[in-house]
């Protein structure tokens, strides 16, 4: 009898090891399947905007930035196996402005340039922009916890909408909206384009291919953006360049 429990006790033993081991490997296929690397990730970030504007100074002066921002979304397609090389195609919705001191001329008034800027052009605007970039990164991505990289391409820009006011003494002469086209366009009066480049870093998560990253890119304009209005002085053109400091995720 004592021979009958040693064997049976053996035999759950026996029975208990062979189905933990079973469940230890059915783990270790799940993680790996949740470890298969994808090809396609997508990147959020939010990036506060320094615009570099230099519009006509002939017709300009006291030019300053309004605060500035953007949101992006993009989809990053890994293009060899070693993680390094990677095309990112998104979406961005940029807020910014600028305001300055110019000429106001009413209906009934001749237009002389004579110096004398003293009304306040306060100008709002909202774009769109579709960026192609390609990113080539200095490690690894899958087995390092720090990875750096840089990224360059082009970005073509959509003007949607803008506001624009102008005062003078405080007093609001104008408040509407402004149709803003490109000296230059690119297929459309309201589009053109960057060329952009930058440089950022990655906090990976190599289990299941997640990064926290910042980055830091410039945004070369390629084309001057103008509004010409009746009380407007002529020529008001703006060249604009960015630079974008981004924190975001990848998941």
């Amino acid at each position: 009898m004592g021979k009958f429990k040693v064997f049976i006790v053996l035999i759950i033993s026996l029975t208990l090891q062979c189905f933990h081991g079973f469940s230890q490997e059915d783990g270790g296929i799940k993680l790996r399947n949740k470890r298969k690397n994808p090809l396609v990730k997508t990147r959020i970030g939010i990036s506060p905007v320094i615009g570099l504007y230099k519009p006509n100074k002939n017709h300009t002066k006291n030019t300053q930035q309004k605060k500035s921002f953007c949101i992006s979304i993009r989809e990053e397609f890994r293009l060899d196996k070693t993680n390094r090389e990677f095309l990112m195609i998104g979406a961005e919705y940029m807020l910014h402005g600028l305001s300055f001191n110019s000429y106001y001329f009413y209906s009934d008034s001749l237009k002389l340039y004579n110096g004398n800027m003293n009304y306040k052009y306060n100008l709002t605007l909202h774009e769109i922009n579709f960026p192609i970039l390609l990113k080539h990164s200095f490690q690894k991505e899958t087995n390092k916890i720090y990875s750096s990289y840089i990224f360059a391409g082009y970005c073509y820009r959509w003007m949607v909408a803008s506001r624009l006011k102008v005062d003078y003494n405080g007093n609001e002469l104008i408040s509407a909206n402004q149709k803003i086209t490109f000296k230059s366009p690119a297929f459309n009066p309201v589009n053109s384009s960057f060329f952009t480049a930058g440089l950022g870093i990655q906090k990976n998560i190599p289990l299941d291919y997640r990064a926290f990253f910042a980055e830091v890119q410039f945004r070369y304009g390629l084309s001057p953006f103008y509004f010409n209005d009746s009380f407007t002085p002529s020529s008001l053109y703006t060249t604009s360049h960015f630079i974008h400091a981004t924190v975001g995720y990848k998941f």
